[in-house]
């Protein structure tokens, strides 16, 4: 072998040696801990959304009077949308709830009863009784400084505010067994033939109860949505109801802010503080009086009643005024009353001569028998 070859042979070994070397590198073990301590994660709170309400849904969900109805308030009182939305799929449309059925002689309004009415016999005998007397003294004795003070004020005799409470609440135990926005909300948008007032009543009510922070959902009321113990509608809350306590909040179901309210309301419609006669019945010949029109909107003359006419009243009437005649229809024969000023603003709480009359007469039963038993 020359030279050449054996230098070729070594070079040849020295690259083979060279390709078959890989370094290897020497692992480092990693240091357990004496113990593991493991720390519980606590699960996230889920959170609970509130739904949103893009649009209408329940009984009113394809109504497009209380669409557009929505859509004013929201223009022109900035109410939010969505809130309103979430008001209005929660109302109820009273024609699809049943009224509750009641006995012939139930005292109840808000039932269906089979007894005949129209007669003042039957009117009356719903509000004057024994039961409604005896809450009207308790009311008074509990109630006696509020009273007191609205007089003051606003110059009305406590009975007549007694009188009103007794008639439409019998004094606190029936406020109403219908949602207010039910009641409103149905007969605005679905035909009723007073649909402009209840549309009107609706807005005021919507108002009223952001306004005075109360819940428009909750809020009970009458078949024709009037509230609290003077049975307000809404619009007669934005213009009467005060807050005769002074603790911030003008509350109807607070019976002392129902007594002023009522008490203001009558002053705002005329009342006459140094008039204390409301009516006294007169005479007439006859058993059926036909002679000339009667009800809370007539005004004659006495001198001319007297003269012409020969009606007169049978006591005494501290009252030089034009007077009001008023007729009870009974079973045998017709009442004839002559009523004051101040009677005919009773009945602007309630447009009618019998409502009228059955609150002075509830009043008179009530303060005849609380000043017997002093």
């Amino acid at each position: 072998m020359n030279f050449k070859q054996l230098s070729t042979l070594v070079f040849s070994l020295l690259l083979l040696s060279a390709c078959s070397t890989k370094t290897i590198k020497k692992e480092i073990p990693t240091p357990v801990p004496d113990k593991v301590v493991s720390t519980p994660v606590p699960a996230p709170t889920p959170v609970v959304k509130e739904p949103i309400y893009y649009g209408l849904s329940g009984d009113f969900s394809d109504n497009y009077k209380l669409q557009e109805f929505i859509n004013y308030m929201v223009s022109a009182h900035e109410f939010n949308e969505s809130e309103l939305n979430q008001l209005f799929s929660h109302a109820r449309n009273t024609k699809y709830l049943p009224r509750p059925y009641c006995r012939p002689r139930s005292r109840s309004a808000d039932c269906i009863s089979t007894a005949p009415t129209g007669k003042w016999d039957r009117y009356r005998n719903q509000f004057v009784y024994e039961r409604n007397i005896q809450r009207g003294l308790a009311f008074w004795a509990e109630h006696e400084d509020e009273l007191n003070h609205a007089y003051e004020v606003y110059g009305v005799l406590p009975e007549f505010i007694v009188g009103i409470i007794g008639i439409e609440t019998a004094f606190g135990v029936n406020f109403g067994k219908h949602k207010v926005i039910d009641v409103l909300t149905t007969k605005s948008t679905t035909g009723d033939r007073r649909e402009k007032f209840y549309t009107k009543q609706l807005e005021k009510f919507l108002i009223m109860t952001r306004k005075a922070n109360l819940n428009a959902g909750e809020l009970m009321g009458s078949t024709s949505g009037a509230m609290g113990y003077g049975q307000f509608i809404p619009s007669s809350y934005l213009s009467f109801a005060v807050d005769f306590n002074g603790d911030g909040v003008t509350d109807l179901w607070n019976s002392e802010d129902a007594i002023g309210s009522i008490a203001n309301y009558f002053s705002r419609n005329g009342w006459k503080r140094s008039l204390r006669t409301i009516a006294v019945r007169a005479k007439y010949k006859g058993n059926r009086f036909k002679r000339l029109k009667t009800g809370y909107k007539t005004k004659y003359s006495q001198y001319r009643l007297r003269k012409k006419y020969h009606i007169k009243p049978r006591s005494k009437l501290h009252y030089s005024g034009p007077v009001t005649l008023i007729k009870l229809h009974k079973y045998a024969y017709d009442e004839l009353w002559m009523g004051t000023h101040n009677f005919r603003v009773i009945t602007t709480y309630n447009h009618s001569d019998f409502y009228g009359m059955a609150v002075f007469q509830l009043a008179q039963a009530i303060k005849r028998r609380r000043y017997a038993a002093q």
